[in-house]
This record gives structure tokens, sequence and C-alpha cells, in this order.
């Protein structure tokens, strides 16, 4: 976890930075904040790909596969030796992408892992970081105090300090410099042990533990049906909308650039693909930019929406039940339909009508909210989450535990057959959500804080805490 600011601007003090040897030999310093922060990028990202370039790719035959066809070996030593523009590098920069590297590397190891034993896409292997298509970014240890120390400035300002000095062939202009990175903070900086500064979004995070949620027992028990319509119905009747009406203006002013983008590329009598390898108008470039900033601010009001309520269920409920749902599986394509009378011709599959869903499903991201109640559930002790089958919850009645698909007569109504219960169909949803969770919780007989698990396997099979709401006749 991290807590993220803005970066306002960056400055430099003590001794002019040596940033390298230009191509007529002479040396290169500079005093420029902007500068020196790309500086730092493009070192810590050659460092990081010196070090990609030694893994390797075990195939089917147990062969070694490697990324690179020329490993880069070197040292840290060596290479500020060797390599100008690293030879003034800090320390406690210069060394932190061999951590992230290898944190980075067998992270993606271990979730292939998981997602073969689970029958999912394995997924890529993490790659070089590219200067082109990655943001510019660096990480700086603390260690500390030894680096990157952040000063309060005021209420709402603050400056992280990083230091270095000149090596003994480039000290005509000083020795110690340090590189004085203004940010904005909403809230105060809680211990941390690294900072990360991406410096294409001005953004910089320092690396630290949340703080436990105040909670005080309640005896309240919650379970939650997530879905389109509403992203949270509660077994309470309450209910959670996402602002629909502004994120529907910025999907309108995504599609209004997205268009402006394909008229650019048009009128340039090239495919859009070939326009952007060939390289793009600078007004092309200001309208994607847009485009990414729009799509950031959309994630960024689901998520402070998310963060809130999450918070608030913490903070009131002493148990929290909700569906182990997959999004991948619920958003995967329509199998074809091949037409048996033409070849190579297809049958309409549904793919059209489900794209909309699928879409709607993705912006409203439940295992997002899913993720926020599993981190903060385990910072709290008083608050367990469970994690149950989502299976016939939308089709049994919380009333007489009737199921069929005929009870759910549309996205909002729910009429039971058997009883003629009525009542809204999440809602009962939500209901049959906390019945199942009490039931496992009466199974572990609440003795400790009930651990929930990553990645949840398919309903159909598995052993962890995933119980069924169909009866038991028709197991």
């Amino acid at each position: 976890m991290s807590q993220q600011t803005v970066i306002e601007r960056v400055d430099v003090q003590g001794a002019a930075v040596y940033i390298g040897d230009r191509d007529d030999g002479t040396s290169e310093y500079s005093t420029n904040g902007e500068r020196i922060m790309g500086w730092l990028c493009d070192g810590w990202r050659y460092r990081f790909n010196a070090l990609r370039s030694r893994r390797y790719i075990i195939n089917s035959d147990r062969t070694h596969h490697p990324l690179s066809t020329n490993p880069d070996e070197r040292s840290v030593k060596t290479m500020r030796v060797e390599c100008s523009w690293i030879a003034a590098m800090p320390a406690m920069v210069i060394q932190s992408p061999e951590r992230v590297e290898n944190t980075q590397w067998f992270s993606a190891i271990a979730r292939r892992k998981t997602n073969l034993a689970h029958h999912r896409r394995m997924g890529r292997l993490p790659s070089f970081i590219s200067r082109k298509h990655n943001d510019q970014t660096f990480a700086c240890w603390h260690n500390k105090g030894a680096n990157a120390n952040y000063h309060q400035v005021n209420r709402n300002h603050g400056i992280v300090e990083v230091k270095g000095q000149n090596p003994k062939e480039h000290r005509e202009h000083g020795t110690r410099f340090t590189i004085r990175i203004h940010i904005r903070v909403s809230q105060p900086i809680r211990d941390y042990t690294a900072i990360r500064v991406n410096w294409t979004r001005r953004t910089l995070s320092f690396t630290n533990t949340p703080l436990p949620l105040q909670h005080e027992p309640t005896g309240r028990k919650l379970g939650i049906d997530v879905g389109v319509a509403h992203a949270a119905t509660q077994s309470d009747g309450i209910m959670l909308d996402l602002p629909k009406h502004k994120l529907d203006r910025i999907d309108r002013e995504i599609r209004r650039r997205q268009k402006a983008m394909n008229r650019k590329a048009q009128a340039s009598g090239k495919s859009r693909k070939q326009y952007v390898k060939d390289g793009v108008s600078k007004r092309y470039q200001h309208e994607r930019e847009q485009v990414r900033q729009l799509y950031a601010k959309k994630k960024r009001i689901i998520t402070d929406l998310y963060q809130k309520y999450t918070t608030h269920l913490v903070k009131t409920c002493d148990m929290i039940a909700v569906e182990a749902l997959r999004t991948a599986n619920m958003t995967r394509r329509c199998k074809p339909k091949p037409d048996p009378q033409h070849e190579g011709a297809y049958l309409p599959n549904g793919q059209s009508a489900k794209r909309k869903l699928n879409r709607s499903m993705l912006e409203a991201s439940p295992s997002t909210l899913r993720a926020m109640l599993e981190y903060k559930t385990t910072l709290t002790p008083d608050c367990t989450l469970i994690e149950v089958n989502p299976a016939y919850t939308s089709q049994t009645c919380n009333q007489c535990k009737h199921t069929a698909a005929a009870n759910r007569e549309s996205q909002a109504v729910f009429h039971c057959q058997n009883c003629g219960h009525m009542e809204n169909a999440d809602i009962n949803a939500a209901r049959n959500i906390l019945e199942a969770g009490l039931k496992h919780l009466r199974s572990t007989d609440g003795a400790s804080h009930e651990p929930t698990t990553q990645d949840m396997p398919p309903a159909s099979r598995g052993r962890h805490a995933v119980v069924s709401c169909k009866p038991q006749h028709l197991v």
C-alpha cells in the first residue's frame, strides 16, 4: 500500500549535477529540475532493463530461453565507470531496481502458477521497460533516513529531498547536491520505506503500511450483492449507485475526442495503425493525452466512491459476506457458432448484445470493491469478511428457499413461483448471501478472522470458503 501525492515542482540545491558526457566528450551539468528528473528516470530504467536482461524462460522441454541475446552482467560499480550518465546517480536510486525487478518477476511467476492451477490463462511474463510506451518512473529507498527524507512545510505541502554527490573527476561545479521535490499532500505522511516517482503523471508515492480502521463492535452482519444496475445492494435494503451522470458526461467527451483522433488519421491518407507508427501530429497527441486523462478521472471517481463506502462498512459491521465473483469469466467472449450450411460463415452468438453488459460490468469493477474489503478487514481483527459461492443466489427465494430460473422475472423483480414472495431481486440475493455467510461463520464457530484468498476457484469446485445457496436436493 502507499500514499500518493502530487508533484508541484522540482529544484536543485548545492552543486550542479553531473549528468554525463556529450557527444563531443565535454561534461554536462544541470540544475534544471525537469532535466534532472528525466535523468533519474532514464538511469533507473537503464539499470532495470540490465537486470531484466539476465532472466530466462524455461520451455516445456526444460531448456532455457533467455529474454535477451546479450544479457548485461555488470555490477553497479562497473556500470558507473563505463556509463557516464550513471556516475552521479544517488546510490539509493540506482540500487532500487534490483529489488523492484526481482519482486515483479517472481510475483508474475507465482501468478502464472495460480492461473494454471485454476485452469485460467497464464498471462504474460513482465518484459523490459520502454521509454516510448511506459511512464517515466524511478524509486528511491528511504533506508531509515539515509535518503528520500520528507519534510512538512505546511498543512498541505511538503518536500522530499533526494541527496547525491558528483564523482571525483567531475567536481568543478561542486560535490554534493540535493534534489528537492515539492509535493502537495492531503493527509499526514506515515512512516515509509521508499518513494516511487512517476514523472509522466507527476505523482510521488510513499510506500508504507495502511493504518487499521477504528472499529467498535456493533453486532451488525451484512450481505452485499454486486451488479451493474446497482454497484452494491445490502441485505438491509440500502443500495450504492455509481454517479452515472458524471460518468456519462465523461464518456461523451471521450467519444468526441476519439472521433477527432479518427478524423486526423483519415486526413493523412493512412490507416490509423500506420499513422501512429509513422508519427502523429501534435494535435493528435494532445487529443490522445486528453482521452487518457479522462479515463483516469473516471477511474478516480469510482475508486473514491468505493474507498469511502468500504471504509464505512468496515467501521460499522462485524461481519460482511460478499460474492466470490470472477469478472474475467463473466465478461468472456461468447463462443463462435459456425454456420453448417456455409463454410467459413458464422451464426449470431449474442456477442453484440453482451458487449454493453461487459462494458458496464468492467466499469462497475466488483473485484475492486471486494479487494478493498479484503485488505481493510485484514487490518481490522474485529471485522470478518466471508466470500460465498454466487451460484443460485439470484434464483433462490429468501423465504421458502425454492430455486428456479423463473423466479427472476426481470433484472429488478423477484417473484417466487412457489410461495409468491415478491421483492427487489438484488435485495433478495443480498439476503441469500448473508445467510450463506452466517452458515459458514457458524461452521467455524467464529473462532478467528476468516482468511480470504486472492484467487477464488470457480464455483463448481474447490475446497475454500465457498457455500452454495442451492438446496440439498438439487446439489
